[in-house]
Parts: C-alpha cells; structure tokens; sequence
C-alpha cells in the first residue's frame, strides 16, 4: 500500500526552488556594472601622414576619463570602411579626420543607426570626443 505524503511536504521542495531561482536572477543582474562609454578615432593618411593629427588623436584618446577609446590610422579608403564598419558593429562611437563620408561613413550608418559619429579635423577633436562619449 502506497502512502501519499501531506501536501505540505511537496510544495516546501518547490517552494525553495522557485526562491533560489529567483535569488539567481537577482544576484546576476546586481553584479552587471556598466559599461563606460566606447569610441574610436580614425585618422586618415591617405594623402601622407599628418603627426599634427595623429598627436592631436592619441591626447584625445588619453584625456577621455571614464571611457574606453582606440585610435586606428588608415592609409586607403578600404582600410576606413573596413575599421568603422567593424567598431561600429561592437557598439563603438566614431570620430573621423579626413575619413571620406561616401566611403566610410554613410553605408556604416545606414546599417548602424544607433552609432554616433562625428567628423572633424585635428583641432576639433576634444571636442568631438567630449560629444560621442556623453
């Protein structure tokens, strides 16, 4: 003869269960920090290296406190498309100097929409920065 065991005894099992499964999603979700901010800068060189430009990037990177910059230099318009395509496809804002817009912007943007960019030249760059990290 079988014995059926009182109610209680099967829904405490299941109520532990469904607590630890929700203290899991809880404990999960707090730990996730923020991400800071993510940019890059690309100069181009494909009319010949401007060290003014390249200068002007690297404090630019270095100076944005609280976010995570990169600095790529392209030397063809291949190279442009290929480095805003793929920092755009990982989350990254954009700031260009002597980027071709018709070449590396625009077909990035059409297929990115979220993507900030900003373009500039040498002198516009901390400023550019300070407007796609904010």
């Amino acid at each position: 003869m079988t014995r059926l065991l009182p109610t209680r005894w099967l829904a405490l099992p299941a109520l532990v269960v469904a607590a630890l499964f929700v203290a899991g999603f809880v404990i999960q979700a707090k730990g996730d920090a923020p991400r800071p901010p993510r940019f890059v800068v690309v100069v181009d060189s494909t009319s010949g290296r401007d060290a003014a430009a390249i200068a002007s990037a690297t404090s630019a990177v270095r100076a944005a406190r609280g976010a995570d910059g990169e600095l790529r230099i392209t030397r063809t318009p291949t190279e442009q498309l290929s480095v805003t395509r793929y920092f755009a496809a990982r989350g990254y804002a954009i700031v260009g100097v002597g980027l071709d817009p018709a070449v590396a912007v625009a077909p990035v943007a059409a297929r990115y929409p979220a993507v900030r960019f900003a373009l500039t030249d040498a002198r516009g760059l901390p400023a550019a920065v300070a407007a796609v990290i904010r």
